[in-house]
């Protein structure tokens, strides 16, 4: 894949990765509002997970995307409430 990116200090591989694992959290946290049919759970979560990131992924590229500290607090407050609704839901 070719692309060309607008921020030199962007690589895609990071941007594919920070939206890739974002979007696993948040499709993660929304898992017990989208199905209660826990056969079917895994297959939703995996065509959300991959049709949300390429739309995640592909939204950043246009807005040329920067890693700020923000956006990696973002994503470890995300991991975080994995962390805490896994924890609870025991």
């Amino acid at each position: 894949m070719l692309t060309t990116m607008t921020n030199p200090g962007v690589r895609l591989d990071r941007l594919l990765l920070f939206h890739f694992l974002l979007i696993t959290a948040w499709v993660i946290l929304a898992a017990p509002l989208l199905s209660q049919n826990r056969t079917i759970e895994p297959l939703i979560l995996a065509s959300l997970t991959i049709t949300l990131s390429c739309v995640s992924t592909l939204i950043g590229l246009k807005l040329g995307h920067g890693f700020t500290r923000v956006a990696y607090t973002l994503l470890f407050a995300s991991w975080m409430a994995v962390w805490a609704q896994q924890l609870f839901s025991l």
